[in-house]
């Protein structure tokens, strides 16, 4: 007789690479009508104040550039400590996916400075998460691209509601488990090591694609940098290449996530993470850059408190923006209640 702990491991490891078909494209032409703007208070006190459709607009806060969708702040204003927070852009999808999938995303620029001393303050984010739920972290939420001040690289983070103490089974080699336990505020995180993949870095690089990957028993990351031949394959702005029309993608080819996480026998993803819309946004110091401030040893010599450096060095956030050429959803239309792309763990039977 086979142990219901063998049964988990056949169920989690015994896994092949998912083809997907895509679903949605967001690209300019689309973007600002499927994509909402944010600008309730930042729910992480953060020294932010988040603008809606029309200011941005008006303040050119949002928009387009280089033919890409262009979401940025305020970068020329001063603004005392007490004030509400510097003028910035939070943008949302208006459609949420409920059990999985493929999310890609060409990212020709992110917030960052010139350097690290330039990015003192700063708190960007590519996220989902799910925003029909009324207590976060309820229906879980997954930090693609994530990042505080000096540090330089990306964090790959999942919040949970509880505790999921999960497996970093099959990441690549340089990124770095730092915690195991997704649960709350501080989440699970991998921390990455591949170069070019965050901040000023990733600029100079021209960018490059990030892909999601969420199953019902993982959540894998990719980032393919702008020169790869996947990051070419995969975006929309690849002369020759009319992959608008690429109506399926393999993860195959892809080799190892820059961060996998996979359940446990004391953590099922699958009951964690539901529903998850997209979020981009900007934000400034707050719960985890602000609260860094103290222990960074570049950005803590600038200013006593984030919130001092923020306000009155406007200048230093001209290249806090967004410049996204596309994003893309994919889904297996295999999929079923039950079970996911690439996961081996039951026969399901359904009506088509």
């Amino acid at each position: 007789m086979v142990s219901k702990k063998l049964l988990w491991l056949q169920a989690i490891f015994h896994t092949t690479a998912a083809e997907y078909t895509l679903t949605d494209l967001f690209t300019p032409q689309n973007f600002f009508s499927e994509f909402e703007f944010f600008n309730a208070p930042d729910p992480t006190a953060g020294s932010v104040r988040y603008v809606s459709a029309v200011e941005a607009n008006a303040a050119g806060l949002a928009g387009y550039a280089q033919d890409a969708v262009y979401l940025g702040v305020d970068y020329t204003t001063t603004f005392p400590p007490t004030a509400p927070g510097r003028p910035s852009t939070r943008v949302q999808s208006k459609k949420s996916w409920p059990s999985g999938g493929l999310f890609v995303a060409d990212i020709a620029h992110m917030p960052a400075g010139q350097n690290d001393t330039g990015s003192c303050g700063l708190w960007p984010a590519f996220w989902t998460y799910n925003r029909r739920l009324n207590r976060w972290p309820q229906g879980g939420e997954i930090d693609i691209i994530e990042g505080v001040n000096s540090h330089g690289t990306n964090s790959v983070v999942l919040h949970t509601d509880g505790s999921c103490p999960i497996s970093g089974e099959g990441t690549l080699a340089s990124t770095t488990l730092a915690r195991a336990d997704c649960a709350g505020d501080v989440g699970c995180r991998q921390q990455l090591g591949v170069e070019g993949a965050y901040g000023a870095e990733f600029n100079r690089r021209g960018g490059g694609v990030y892909v999601l990957e969420w199953t019902a028993s993982s959540i894998s990351v990719w980032f393919f940098p702008r020169e790869s031949g996947l990051a070419k394959t995969l975006s929309i702005h690849t002369p020759g290449i009319n992959s608008t029309r690429t109506q399926t993608v393999s993860t195959a080819g892809f080799g190892q996530p820059v961060a996998r996480f996979a359940s446990t026998p004391t953590c099922d993803l699958s009951t964690h993470f539901s529903d998850q819309s997209i979020v981009f946004n900007t934000d400034f110091c707050g719960g985890w850059a602000g609260k860094d401030w103290s222990t960074d040893a570049v950005c803590s010599k600038l200013a006593r408190t984030c919130e001092e450096y923020v306000g009155a060095n406007p200048g230093a956030f001209e290249d806090a923006y967004w410049l996204i050429n596309s994003v893309k959803v994919y889904q297996d239309r295999r999929a079923q209640v039950g079970g996911q792309p690439g996961v081996r763990r039951r026969t399901v039977r359904f009506e088509s």
